[in-house]
């Protein structure tokens, strides 16, 4: 089974699967106290269990680069996180993520760190074989023959953060761009999302005693699953007018890089030439305020 790239085509987002996938310190004062610190990885592998990487695909069939989510699991697995399209005996098969195996790991001259994937077993003729780190702090994908680059990751903080909060899409022509998200709010403590239109609260329908409209999302790391709201032109689903979108929160905590499949998403296309909803080519990214 092998990825395909489909070509995409207005109201309807069908992307290419492309992926692939130093010692216990003690700080010393001159008074002689003794302070321990975080006790460091003995090997780079056991760095990288349990980070997360965040950041975008190939952007080839793409309508921009979408974001996606490299996990490192607790042994020598790691598992990407998106959106992916697989084409089966002529069926579509849909993912949201792949897991591949730890190859390889060595140093090179430049002082990049190398991680060999088992592309054959792992990704079922996938596009990554390697994987290039750089300090600690960033991953770039990329294919068997070293000439494509397939995706490009920062490390995700530790601690992480909370989705909690009010988010909107980028200024654009006048107001907010990715119009689905502005303005949404996610509840913690009920884990779900509220929107407002022309600043009032959006109901579950037009009686004036209807409750707020609640969607119920989940947060998984930098992971965001969750619901957009477009009145304008209502999909099928909740009350017809939800979308459903991925979020991948970008290491500053503030900024949530987001992508969805559903064909009345309001999100950038190379069909509107006005870029009414966002600029083209550009992975969406909406803030927190």
């Amino acid at each position: 089974m092998n990825p395909i790239t489909l070509k995409i085509a207005m109201k309807k987002f069908i992307p290419l699967a492309l992926i692939a996938i130093m010692s216990t310190g003690v700080l010393v004062s001159c008074k002689k106290d003794v302070t321990d610190i975080q006790p460091q990885p003995a090997t780079f592998l056991d760095f990288l269990k349990n980070t997360e990487w965040v950041g975008t695909l190939d952007g080839n069939g793409f309508q921009y680069r979408p974001p996606c989510v490299l996990k490192f699991n607790a042994d020598n697995t790691f598992t990407m996180y998106g959106i992916f399209v697989f084409i089966q005996n002529g069926a579509q098969i849909f993912k949201d993520s792949i897991t591949g195996a730890i190859q390889k790991i060595d140093t090179l001259p430049d002082s990049r760190v190398r991680v060999t994937t088992d592309i054959a077993t792992s990704f079922n003729g996938g596009a990554t074989k390697y994987l290039y780190i750089v300090d600690k702090k960033k991953i770039q994908g990329v294919d068997a023959g070293v000439t494509t680059e397939t995706f490009q990751l920062s490390l995700f903080p530790a601690a992480g953060f909370s989705v909690a909060g009010r988010w909107r899409g980028i200024p654009w022509k006048g107001g907010f761009g990715y119009p689905d998200l502005t303005s949404i709010s996610f509840d913690n403590a009920k884990s779900v999302t509220h929107y407002t239109k022309n600043g009032a609260p959006v109901q579950e329908s037009a009686q004036a005693t209807s409750p707020v409209l609640g969607v119920v999302y989940a947060q998984k790391g930098a992971r965001v699953y969750f619901s957009g709201y477009n009145d304008d032109n209502p999909p099928p689903g909740y009350g017809g007018r939800t979308v459903p979108y991925f979020g991948v929160l970008l290491p500053s905590g503030d900024k949530m890089m987001v992508h969805s499949m559903n064909g009345y998403a309001r999100l950038p296309n190379y069909v509107y030439t006005n870029e009414p909803y966002g600029p083209s080519g550009q992975t969406p990214i909406i803030d927190k305020y």
